[in-house]
């Protein structure tokens, strides 16, 4: 099953004034990250194996597949040799009501997150300044295709969720985006993430 998320998705191509080439390098990208300072993305990822995933609150499989990436994030949060870096499509205002407990359990936000299943959200996410969002009657729509213009436009991608791993030169070299949402499929999509992050650490 693809992730075919396509209005979304055709809406953020226009968004980053993409086209549907993939970057092949790690992007020269700097973006605020949420409740935190500015990363710069390839500076971040300089001599390091570097996984960059891109989500949204607003989006089913990627909140299926977050706490496979948090599983993957606590198993390399001490290794200096990982670079591990989230971009969500949200403003921190959003990321705040989605991950608070003192949010009110009716708030769209909220019910997203109970959705992910998350026992725990300490990944890093990069973050925008402005929603694409709007929320009516309890359910989230698109409306604003111009909101992630500050994310730049550098990344290119067909669908969300969707995973990279560079290697330590900066090179792509694994791209997922196939939209896994079973409980099995979803560990067999952790296991290999990790393989592959742990492969490219021996080189």
């Amino acid at each position: 099953m693809k992730r075919l998320y396509v209005l979304l998705i055709n809406a953020l191509l226009v968004i980053t004034g993409c086209t549907r080439s993939v970057e092949t390098q790690v992007p020269a990208f700097k973006a605020k990250q949420f409740q935190a300072d500015t990363v710069d993305l390839r500076a971040a990822a300089k001599n390091k194996v570097a996984f960059v995933s891109i989500w949204s609150i607003f989006c089913g499989p990627c909140l299926a597949e977050l706490p496979e990436v948090q599983a993957v994030y606590a198993h390399y949060k001490s290794n200096p040799q990982v670079s591990f870096v989230t971009l969500a499509l949200n403003t921190e205002e959003e990321l705040t009501r989605f991950s608070s407990p003192a949010s009110d359990s009716s708030d769209v936000y909220r019910k997203a997150f109970k959705h992910s299943k998350l026992t725990d959200f300490s990944f890093p996410v990069l973050i925008g300044t402005r929603s694409p969002y709007q929320i009516e009657n309890g359910s989230a729509r698109l409306t604003d295709t111009k909101a992630a213009d500050e994310l730049k436009q550098l990344f290119t991608f067909n669908a969300i969720p969707v995973t990279r791993i560079y290697d330590r030169q900066g090179k792509l070299l694994f791209e997922d985006s196939d939209a896994e949402t079973s409980t099995k499929r979803l560990r067999i999509h952790r296991t290999n993430l990790i393989r592959t992050i742990d492969s490219l650490l021996t080189l």
